[in-house]
């Protein structure tokens, strides 16, 4: 058995490491969940906006309803893909209103882009 023994490194020959911090400042994030040192959005502020969600989502239930009962009857083929991607346009900006809740108008934005889809959703729902 052979003992190696290491090398010695002196010190100079080792670079110094150094922390990098890039130049710039990196603005944060507009959709994010809130940080523990967010401070808390308005009471009524959630209030209103999960009011007006779940307005949407009852909205969207009733159309998934109509929907199964319509294709039971004989829907078309495309009824059904159609009523899912208007559902799907609905509840993306539903979920991103409630991600960028910090933001001032941003979440209005949002919540208001998300109903027409559900309307359109609605209309075709009842026009078959």
């Amino acid at each position: 058995m052979t003992a190696v023994e290491p090398t010695r490194i002196s010190r100079n020959a080792v670079p110094e490491i150094g922390s990098f911090e890039p130049s710039w400042d990196e603005a944060p994030a507009v959709f994010r969940f809130p940080a523990e040192g967010d401070p808390a959005p308005g009471t009524a502020r959630v209030l209103t906006m999960a009011g007006y969600t779940a307005m949407l989502g009852l909205t969207g239930a009733g159309v998934g309803l109509y929907a199964v009962i319509a294709v039971l009857r004989g829907a078309p083929g495309w009824y059904l893909p159609a009523l899912a991607l208007l559902t799907m346009l609905s509840v993306a900006p539903a979920v991103g209103a409630f991600l960028a809740v910090h933001r001032r108008a941003l979440p209005w934005i949002l919540l208001l882009s998300a109903a027409p889809p559900m309307a359109g959703a609605l209309l075709l729902a009842v026009a078959y």
